[in-house]
């Protein structure tokens, strides 16, 4: 399967996980260029929207509906 790019992607992010076959439970990781990489979790995956849970440096998790335009993320093992 091809991989779909999500960065300035004009596709919603429930979309562009169909296409990538990102389902709950995916880990993903990107980088928006100026504070080194981000890694989520997909937590739902709706219509239109997804949840994902952050993990921030700090070891702090939260969980909201996430954008997936705003960096290239590609999916990580485990």
């Amino acid at each position: 399967m091809k991989t779909v790019c999500t960065f300035n992607n004009p596709e919603c992010p429930a979309e562009i996980c169909r296409l990538n076959g990102w389902t709950v439970g995916t880990k993903l990781v990107g980088n928006e260029g100026y504070d080194g990489d981000s890694v989520i979790e997909i937590t739902a995956v709706g219509e239109e929207k997804i949840l994902a849970k952050w993990t921030t440096k700090k070891g702090r998790t939260y969980e909201e509906s996430t954008t997936l335009a705003c960096r290239d993320w590609v999916e990580v093992d485990g």
